[in-house]
């Protein structure tokens, strides 16, 4: 059917969107629209009133105000007052300007009490004694910030004078004002040029230290003339070395020529608090500057007026309303803080990377509308067109920030834009509930059409998608009846039939790729059209290592180089127009989501998905993902509901939320390159704080250690990361998102506690800090104790050795008197018998010689009977210990019998037997293995050769007696009690016997004992 009179679009348009371009662009580059991290005393701040920021060589923020000191590490605030105790804050009060660091890294801290020096690692204060005004009241001492010289010497002023503070020995010289004006001190300020300058209650002198006079300057306004009227604030130095004053009639510079502040040409002429140089991510100059109806603007050289930024109270990064009383930038950072007297704001393009826009709620209990389309106009960069739930289209005007409504009705239905698109002609559709609108930005006509719909059909009906490609057709989807085309050579929208079961021809997304086909998911899957031919075509995903089905896909997007993008639960796979699977994303290798509701590709290739948790970034070059947040500035950290992502011809993005959409410059997103400082901020000992400014040593019972640290990045500080390692217990780094390390029980001896930490992009500084400490023994554990007790180890065992060799020497006398008792008492008498039984033998043998037998036993009885008794008391006694003496008496022993039986005796014998001794049991027992094994072998053997081999290995002994005799069967062998004895003497001295011997294979013997 026909939907309007045909129009032509070849009427100049394109002529019209290059010039609104050209006008556009330049304008929009210049204004700053920064966001604004807020901090309060809900977060720790001592004080909401804000007067002094500085940041000090070790990387805090330090931030004076109305009721204390604070110190900020990007996440949490320390607060120091004053209090009745010795070296606290002199006073709460932080004066404006208030703190400044001197070379050797001691904060100097001006306050309503005096001045005083604070040193930030013994965190001890140190107040400068100054004559107190003459009111007798100490509450009201004010000094002005000091200010240091060339020459190392610092100067500030109070109510009466200006001194000079030899920091080196607090030493004062005292410069009387020229005048004295109640409730008021002068400001001293040292230029880059050396020269000292005193703001003395918005009078402006100049100071020549060296005569000790004060020279009044001029303030000239535009008319040239002098102005007494003006009241000056505060100074500023610019980077091209200008010499600016802030008060109440703008910004002025100083003129030497002149000797005179004049008005600055290109600052406004309004009163200004406090001024800061900035540039906008394009490199353009730009203030901010204190003051105005909301307390905080920036002005462009260039423009008119300065812009101010206002409070919203529905918007957390907006302004928080208060008067900029201070600023700081960060040169290194590029982080901006701002001090007012309603809290701290930081602006920071590191954190808060994504700009928004939020709507204003029909009531205050209304729910947030959801933004389901962003579509910048084709046209105009100054305008998008917004399809919003339950609000229908909304324009956006982005110079003015104005978001106006575009009627198409007063039914509900046309107030529900599901979806945006701009044809050719610049002509806006909408998706909506029961048909389209259409919209004429040049003419102001909006057009509901739904016509094309059976009037049957049409409640319910909704569509939730709408696309213009580049041939002008406009392409709609339903959420239930498919897919419909506008034609522009007709006018008229005609449906095109997809092949979907039925109730799965609802449509998702449309898109257009490079050869001009057309792309649409439907409920049933992916299909590819070529209008000129008509050809429809379901596109199945394949060859991926992971099987989804059509049914699950969520989205799609065709990126510039026609590659195609499908989500599903739990994946995202790019692949080819053909559909097979190139590459699939999911948690395994940084898919951080389930569900993904949106996909867009950027001028850098990178892939952008909205998904139910968190926004991310995949660069497909790399596979890296990075993921973004409310803390990145995002309205909402996810999505759950069908949306669009875009891009405008300038390469921002565009994604939609409830109340609101964020935007960004893709290519503006560069990673945080700034290695953190890392500080070891606190150190407790069994959970008692102990100074790092004195050497860290643990006593004896301290047991328990523990070290805070922080990495100083302010850009999402919750981000950053942190390994740590204490040299002599760690093996390796131990990572760690915690700010503390904690030790117990440590050993005796010197450590290192080191530390290193990465930002919130992931860039680490590997030097990080190090901290010595020491763990002091317990005096047992001292080297003096340990001699000590060694010293009484060896006494003991000493004392010991001492006693057992007295009782050795006792026993050995005791051995020598048996062996000598022996000797002289049972020998003699064995002795006796032999000689007295040979005289009777010789006497008695002719007269009976029956008896001659009987008296030859008693003789040989008597001689064996002493020779046993020889053995026993060699064996006895204490000179015989060695083991050589044993080996001697047994070869004497052996070569005595063997010589008597004519049979060759040989002993081979090591030669590491002369220093080992052996107790008597042991040699006893030796012995007597020996003597009878050659006693057995001379008797029993009728061997012709008896050899004996002795071999010592480490303490173990090994002894061989073979002879070649007759042998016998030892299995069969009566059983007597010479093998029995043998085998007990061996087990007696801790040994083993082994007897080997057969019948005419002779006898062998080994004994093995341990000596």
């Amino acid at each position: 059917m026909s939907v309007s009179n045909r129009r032509h679009p070849e009427s100049g348009w394109l002529l019209a969107t290059l010039v609104g371009l050209l006008t556009t662009l330049p304008t929009l580059a210049q204004q700053p629209d920064p966001s604004f991290e807020r901090f309060t005393t809900d977060e720790g701040l001592a004080s909401d009133y804000v007067t002094a920021l500085l940041k000090d060589r070790r990387g805090f923020l330090w931030v004076g105000t109305s009721n204390g000191l604070s110190r900020f590490d990007g996440q949490r605030f320390k607060t120091y007052r004053r209090r009745n105790v010795p070296n606290s804050l002199l006073g709460n009060y932080v004066v404006n300007e208030g703190l400044t660091e001197a070379p050797d890294g001691i904060l100097w801290i001006a306050t309503n009490r005096g001045l005083c020096r604070f040193d930030p690692v013994s965190e001890q204060f140190r107040a400068i004694p100054i004559p107190p005004q003459r009111d007798g009241q100490a509450d009201n001492d004010y000094t002005s910030p000091l200010r240091f010289d060339r020459q190392g010497f610092g100067w500030f002023s109070s109510k009466y004078s200006l001194y000079r503070l030899d920091p080196k020995t607090d030493r004062l010289t005292a410069y009387p004002l020229p005048t004295v004006i109640d409730n008021a001190y002068a400001e001293a300020y040292i230029d880059r040029r050396g020269r000292c300058w005193l703001n003395h209650a918005g009078r402006l002198y100049q100071f020549d230290p060296g005569r000790g006079q004060f020279r009044h300057c001029l303030a000239i306004n535009r008319q040239q003339q002098a102005d007494s009227t003006v009241q000056f604030r505060s100074f500023y130095e610019d980077a091209q070395g200008r010499l600016l004053l802030s008060g109440s009639q703008g910004v002025w510079q100083f003129e030497a020529s002149r000797n005179a502040f004049i008005p600055a040409a290109d600052l406004p002429t309004s009163f200004v608090l406090a001024l800061q140089a900035d540039r906008l991510p394009n490199g353009q100059a730009f203030w901010w500057l204190g003051g105005g109806p909301s307390g905080l603007m920036a002005h462009v050289p260039g423009t008119q007026h300065p812009s101010s930024f206002e409070r919203h109270t529905d918007d957390r990064l907006s302004h928080n309303g208060g008067a900029a009383l201070t600023f700081l930038r960060d040169p290194q950072s590029g982080i901006v803080w701002i001090g007012t007297d309603m809290g701290l704001e930081k602006v920071d393009r590191y954190a808060i990377r994504f700009r928004r826009k939020l709507l204003t709620p029909a009531s205050s209990n209304a729910r947030p509308a959801f933004v389901a389309s962003v579509r910048p106009d084709t046209r105009d960069d100054n305008t998008a067109w917004l399809a919003v739930r339950g609000m229908g289209l909304v324009r956006w005007n982005r110079q003015s920030g104005a978001l106006t409504p575009v009627s198409f009705g007063t039914q509900p239905e046309r107030r529900d834009a599901l979806s945006v698109a701009q044809d050719g002609r610049g002509r806006v559709w909408v998706g909506m509930r029961g048909g389209v609108g259409r919209y004429d930005p040049a003419s102001g006509r909006a057009d509901f059409i739904n016509a094309f719909i059976p009037a049957s059909q049409r409640a319910g009906q909704g569509f939730s998608a709408v696309f213009a490609d580049r041939q002008g057709r406009v392409w709609l989807g339903s959420e239930h009846d498919g897919l419909f085309w506008y034609d522009p050579e007709t006018d008229r929208i005609n449906p095109w039939p997809l092949p979907t079961p039925p109730r799965l021809g609802f449509v998702r997304r449309i898109q257009e790729d490079s050869r001009g086909r057309i792309w649409v998911l439907t409920g049933a899957g992916l299909y590819q059209l070529d209008p000129p031919t008509g050809q429809t075509r379901h596109v199945l995903l394949h060859g991926a290592p992971i099987q989804p089905t059509d049914l699950l896909q969520s989205t799609f997007s065709i990126d510039r180089h026609d590659g195609l993008w499908v989500s599903g639960i739990g994946f995202v796979a790019r692949a080819d127009t053909s559909g097979r699977v190139q590459r699939t994303y999911t948690l395994a290798n940084g898919l951080q989501a389930e569900h993904t509701f949106g996909i867009q590709d950027d001028a850098q290739g990178h892939i952008w998905l909205a998904t139910d948790d968190r926004l991310h970034e995949l660069d497909p070059r790399t596979g890296r993902f990075r993921y973004y947040d409310k803390g990145s500035g995002l309205i909402e950290k996810m999505v759950f509901q069908p949306g669009e992502l875009s891009l405008n011809r300038r390469g921002e993005l565009f994604i939609g939320y409830s109340g609101g959409f964020n935007y960004v410059q893709t290519a503006d997103l560069h990673p945080n390159p700034t290695p953190p400082p890392v500080v070891i901020t606190d150190l407790r000992i069994n959970n008692v704080p102990r100074s790092l400014a004195t050497p860290v040593v643990l006593q004896p019972g301290e047991t328990t250690l523990t070290l805070d640290f922080v990495a100083l990045n302010f850009s999402r500080a919750d981000q950053n990361q942190y390994a740590y390692r204490l040299d002599g217990f760690d093996q390796n780094w131990v990572p760690t998102t915690d700010r503390q390390a904690t030790y117990t029980n440590l050993a005796p001896g010197t450590y290192t506690f080191r530390v290193k930490a990465a930002n919130n992009d992931g860039v680490w500084n590997p030097t990080g800090a190090a901290l010595t400490l020491r763990v002091a023994p317990a005096y047992w554990q001292t080297g003096w104790f340990r001699l000590l007790c060694g010293a009484l180890v060896l006494g003991i065992l000493y004392a010991i050795y001492q006693n057992r060799e007295a009782q050795r020497r006792r026993l050995d006398a005791v051995r020598e008197r048996i062996a000598k008792d022996l000797h002289d008492d049972i020998g003699s008498t064995l002795s006796s018998i032999r000689v007295f039984s040979d005289v009777v033998q010789a006497q008695i043998a002719p007269v009976r010689p029956e008896a001659v037998p009987l008296l030859q036993r008693i003789s040989t009885n008597a001689t064996t009977l002493s020779e046993s008794m020889q053995d026993i008391i060699w064996t006895v006694q204490p000179k015989n210990n060695r083991l050589q003496d044993v080996i001697t008496r047994l070869r004497e022993f052996g070569l005595r019998m063997a010589e008597a039986k004519d049979i060759r005796f040989t002993m081979q014998v090591a030669d590491a037997f002369d220093s080992l001794t052996l107790d008597m049991e042991q040699r006893r027992n030796l012995y007597l293995i020996g003597k009878e094994s050659i006693n057995n072998a001379i008797k029993y053997a009728n061997c012709s050769r008896i050899d004996i081999t002795l071999s010592l290995t480490g303490r173990q002994l090994r002894m061989t007696i073979q002879d070649d005799g007759v042998g016998f069967d030892a299995a069969t062998a009566h059983a007597g009690n010479g093998l029995a004895n043998l085998h007990q003497r061996a087990r007696d001295i801790g040994g083993t016997l082994h007897l080997t011997t057969a019948s005419g294979q002779g006898t062998r013997i080994d004994l093995e004992l341990t000596v």
